[in-house]
């Protein structure tokens, strides 16, 4: 016969088994713990707070990006047209390689999948 480990035996007197010695020892540990850092939750205005912030910061951003994407195409247009009135067959040159490149891009890429394959 294996000879009775005290703790076992300690246990059992007091009618708690190891398992339950455990879990009370963790509920103290966490009461502890609460009590020594107490948990703090906001008020529900707080997050109404947090919320209006947040979409405000959106807002100036949207605004923002869109203003530079109108000045972008705003030059980009003013270039096209200057170009159009100054040098006729440039901008024609452009335009047809606007259409062609991504053609021949197309073409190509496709004729090296099927190499691949």
């Amino acid at each position: 016969m294996e000879p009775e480990d005290p703790k076992k035996r300690e246990g059992s007197e007091n009618g708690k088994s190891k398992d339950e010695m455990t879990a009370q020892q963790l509920q103290e540990g966490l009461q502890r713990l609460d009590e020594l850092f107490p948990a703090f939750t906001p008020s529900p205005t707080w997050f109404d707070q947090q919320i209006v912030e947040t979409q405000n910061k959106q807002r100036s951003k949207l605004w923002r990006d869109l203003l530079k994407l109108w000045i972008a195409a705003l030059l980009l247009l003013s270039l096209l047209y200057v170009m159009m009135n100054a040098q006729p067959v440039v901008f024609i040159t452009f335009q047809i390689l606007a259409v062609v490149a991504p053609l021949v891009w197309l073409f190509v890429r496709k004729q090296e999948e099927h190499r691949y394959e």
